[in-house]
């Protein structure tokens, strides 16, 4: 989206609120109070440079961590 003219910004915007807007999830799509809280934590600053978006730190489903080393291994196994 970056690489067609929109900012990281609307680039999030339109990743984040406006699909789960499109996919009728009313409680997706932005941190809010009473919403699930889905959500990836980086370790840079993706507005600053969207490349830093393959920089995560976390990622938490449901307001819990993920355990991505955990899912990974399952992953590995499984193929």
């Amino acid at each position: 989206m970056v690489a067609a003219g929109l900012t990281p910004a609307q680039a999030f915007v339109a990743a984040t609120k406006n699909s789960a807007a499109l996919l009728n999830l009313p409680d997706a799509g932005t941190l809010e109070k009473g919403k699930r809280a889905d959500f990836v934590v980086f370790d840079a600053n993706p507005l600053a440079a969207i490349t830093n978006t393959r920089r995560i730190h976390a990622v938490y489903l449901h307001g819990q961590p993920v355990d991505r080393t955990a899912l990974a291994a399952h992953w590995r196994a499984a193929s």
